[in-house]
């Protein structure tokens, strides 16, 4: 039994604005919450009917973010990857090779979000 579960999540972003607006539009999330601080703001995302929520947080300093894209991909399962992935480029992601079939069927595809934080979609055969 684990001793902690997975809540939340935070992404770094440049214009907080813009990242609400993409994840939004793209993968349907919604602000359930909202911080505005001396030193930063931060919008709480869902998706309707989800536990784990993802956090935008922007810097209000202007300062460099490069370093907090430096890890893997966020992950979205889709019953639909074609959908998901025209979704996401129309909405201004950019396209990392389309989709692929990997082991047993398994398509996945990868994507990077405006600020360069790599998705990837996911479709069980």
């Amino acid at each position: 039994m684990a001793v902690a579960k997975l809540s939340f999540f935070k992404i770094i972003v440049r214009d907080l604005e813009v990242a609400q607006s993409f994840y939004e539009r793209s993968l349907g999330f919604e602000q359930v919450g909202y911080f505005d601080t001396p030193d930063f703001l931060e919008a709480v995302m869902q998706q309707p009917g989800t536990d784990v929520t993802m956090m935008l947080l922007a810097y209000k300093d202007g300062r460099d973010i490069s370093a907090a894209i430096g890890h893997g991909p966020t992950g979205f399962f889709t019953d639909d990857i074609a959908a998901a992935h025209a979704r996401l480029v129309a909405e201004g992601a950019t396209n990392k090779g389309g989709i692929i079939v990997v082991g047993e069927g398994i398509k996945i595809a990868l994507l990077d979000d405006p600020d360069g934080h790599e998705l990837e979609l996911c479709q069980m055969p």
